[in-house]
């Protein structure tokens, strides 16, 4: 009977283990390519310049068929376009996902600044906060 117990209780703690790492990993890893991340900074400003955010929503969603090729290449889920900038969405999640953002300003970034890491100047990588 102990040792039965024993077996149930290893079987448990690993699947907790692999329900907590699986659960936490980061399930997609940003591009670290400058000259990629300066496509997604240029192609995010022509985003803002060319779709106006719609007064009734507060945001103005991009359409798969007019995603820029690079942003495209990324294999979003979303791209939208907010008064403080884009969001480029990879991976959804309850708290906002993973994804790119590119401001109009950093300090207009609608998370608290620990859930960004800046790739390059303008273009940050988001998690969920």
């Amino acid at each position: 009977m102990t040792f039965m117990r024993l077996r149930v209780g290893r079987v448990f703690a690993v699947l907790a283990a692999l329900t907590l790492l699986t659960g936490c990993a980061i399930p997609s890893i940003p591009t670290f390519s400058q000259s990629t991340l300066k496509a997604i900074k240029v192609e995010s400003q022509r985003l803002m310049a060319t779709h106006p955010i719609e007064p009734s929503k507060g945001w103005a969603d991009v359409p798969k068929s007019q995603w820029p090729p690079v942003i495209a290449s990324l294999q979003p889920y979303d791209v939208t376009v907010y008064k403080w900038g884009v969001n480029i969405g990879i991976k959804p999640y309850f708290d906002g996902g993973w994804g790119y953002q590119v401001g109009r300003s950093k300090e207009e970034l609608p998370m608290p600044p620990g859930c960004y890491w800046e790739l390059s100047p303008g273009v940050f990588w988001h998690g969920p906060c």
